[in-house]
This record gives structure tokens, sequence and C-alpha cells, in this order.
């Protein structure tokens, strides 16, 4: 399997900022087959612990965001489909 890792620089690890799989999954709605996809992909960076083991680091959700077109300013549609004054 290949992947992308990121290497931060030294002195910079901090163990809250690294996501496992399953929150990642839990955080888009998402199964967790598709953050491996994702990953396997290179459509998310990851670092490999191990063989089957990965976490996400946080800015990397930031980038994936920002890769696939997600915007802060994009509006979310109003709860009852209609445009409010």
């Amino acid at each position: 399997m290949n992947t992308q890792s990121t290497h931060p620089p030294p002195g910079t690890w901090n163990a809250r900022n690294l996501l496992t799989v399953l929150e990642v999954a839990e955080w888009a709605r998402v199964h967790p087959k598709t953050i491996y996809c994702w990953i396997k992909e290179g459509k998310l960076e990851a670092i490999q612990f191990g063989t089957r083991t990965f976490r996400v680091p946080e800015d990397a959700i930031g980038k994936f965001l920002h890769k696939t077109g997600y915007s802060k300013t994009t509006e979310l549609p109003k709860p009852n489909g209609r445009e409010q004054s």
C-alpha cells in the first residue's frame, strides 16, 4: 500500500493532533473503509505506524477539504429550503 506520509519538523509532534481513521470517519460521516481508500489514493495525508495503523494529522483534513472544493464561505441550504430575508 503506497501512502503519503507527512513529517512535521522535529519537536512538533503532538498526539492530540493525530486522529485515528475511525475518528476521521465519524467526523466525515463516512465508513472507515472510505478513509482508507482516500489514504491509499493519496487524497488524504496520513502517517503509517506499522502495517495496519494510520493516523491523520488534523491539518491534513483542512487540506483535503480545500482540495475537494470546500470553502468556509459556502452557504449551507436553509432548513426549510427557502431563502430567508
